[in-house]
């Protein structure tokens, strides 16, 4: 009899241990689909997480295609004896704000301008048509008298793509190159000297900027603003020289901008330049001011660095 009950209770243990290993094994699978389901809920999250970036960037490229902001800077100067406004354009690459640039032109026109000031790079160097900027400079002669220097890419069309009609197009539309010159002008009672610099930071001497700067006379009584396209010429080349002003541009910001720490990335300097955008203090404490621009020569999206149309206000102190 105990023979038989300890039979019965052996075959219920093997019974249960059966049960059990059974239940293990349909656990195991289970588990693994929870790691599973966890694994791609992860990579949908990455994913979507990844288009909402990307379709993020897409909508502000091809916002900052169609708008801009407008910054005003303040200038104090004893050599000024009223408000003396000065607009400058940078790096536009035949881009329009409206048609024909309309938007652009009216924005201008309202805030009345002494002088209008184009810092470079109006043109792109692969492009044959430029009619959009030389029909927006034909608009602004007659807002205000407009001066300017050429950029590396018009430079590009005129020594690589041979291309050298074009300086004397846009001084046709009415805009007056200042290429390694100077010329002062009468605002009001006071005179405003305008200095125009060609040359990158290797080429100073091959363009003649050095030459240029060592003769060039630079009023003292006028209040002066020097041109140079690229800005790492101020720190290199010009700072050395007695101006009140230099304005520059090339930098497109830093292409883009990151909080608290500026533009990732210039050309000359490579990334977290130094000279990308803003109000910078030179050696002799003349002020640099450098625009991002209106335009862009690349496919690279802006990111956080909207276009910008520079106001400046050069007032009596």
């Amino acid at each position: 009899m105990k023979k038989n009950v300890k039979a019965a209770s052996d075959a219920r243990n093997e019974t249960a241990d059966a049960m059990e290993h059974k239940a293990h094994k349909r656990k195991t699978p289970a588990g693994k689909g929870r790691w599973f389901r966890t694994l791609m809920r992860l990579c949908a999250f990455v994913l979507a997480l990844v288009l909402l970036l990307g379709g993020l960037v897409y909508w502000y490229s091809s916002y900052t295609k169609t708008h801009y902001e407008i910054t005003f800077y303040q200038e104090t100067s004893k050599k000024v004896s009223r408000n003396i406004r000065l607009i400058v354009l940078a790096d536009l690459h035949n881009r329009e704000y409206g048609e024909n640039n309309q938007t652009l032109i009216s924005d201008i026109t309202a805030l009345k301008p002494d002088v209008i000031l184009f810092a470079g790079d109006m043109v792109n160097f692969k492009s044959d048509d430029y009619e959009a900027s030389l029909r927006l400079v034909k608009a602004l002669s007659d807002v205000a008298p407009c001066y300017g220097v050429m950029g590396n890419h018009e430079n590009e069309r005129v020594y690589l793509a041979a291309d050298s009609a074009l300086p004397a197009r846009f001084e046709e539309a009415g805009l007056k190159l200042l290429r390694n010159t100077s010329e002062t002008i009468t605002v009001g009672a006071d005179r405003l000297q305008l200095i125009g610099v060609e040359g990158t930071s290797y080429s100073f001497e091959e363009y003649g900027g050095r030459r240029f700067m060592d003769k060039a006379q630079i009023d003292p009584k006028a209040y002066s603003v020097v041109m140079a396209h690229i800005p790492i010429l101020f720190d290199e080349q010009l700072s050395k020289y007695d101006f009140d002003l230099g304005i520059a541009g090339h930098t497109h910001g830093g292409i883009v901008i990151l909080p608290r720490l500026g533009g990732l990335y210039s050309a000359e300097e490579g990334l977290d330049p130094t000279y990308d955008s803003g109000r910078f203090t030179l050696t002799r404490g003349q002020t640099l001011l450098i625009s991002r621009g209106l335009g862009d020569s690349s496919q690279i999206p802006r990111i956080n660095n909207m276009p910008e149309l520079m106001v400046i206000d050069i007032n009596w102190c």
